[in-house]
């Protein structure tokens, strides 16, 4: 049988990152979005006045956070347009 791999062995010297700024940023985004999303079904089903405030509260950072993400990616152009209708109007003219 052979043994385990050394975790020494995965060990880099190098200095440039081996993900790009784009992957790092959507996966943040994406982690950011489901945050929303979790803290939207907790406040839905809490009980209580003083932690619906802070539910509240921390929607409100997170989605100054979301939009902070959401410009920097359409700044660099990396926000992709989502798949859109075709045009039937403009394609009937292409006769």
């Amino acid at each position: 049988m052979p043994s385990p791999r050394n975790w020494t062995s995965e060990v880099s010297n190098s200095t440039v990152s081996p993900f790009s700024d784009k992957l790092m940023l959507f996966h943040i985004v994406s982690l950011v979005s489901v945050t929303v999303g979790y803290y939207g079904t907790a406040l839905s089903t809490c009980q209580r006045k003083d932690v619906i405030l802070k539910y509240m509260r921390l929607l409100a950072e997170i989605g100054i956070y979301a939009e902070d993400g959401a410009n920097i990616l359409i700044k660099n152009g990396w926000f992709e347009q989502p798949p859109t209708v075709d045009d039937r109007a403009a394609l009937a003219r292409k006769k």
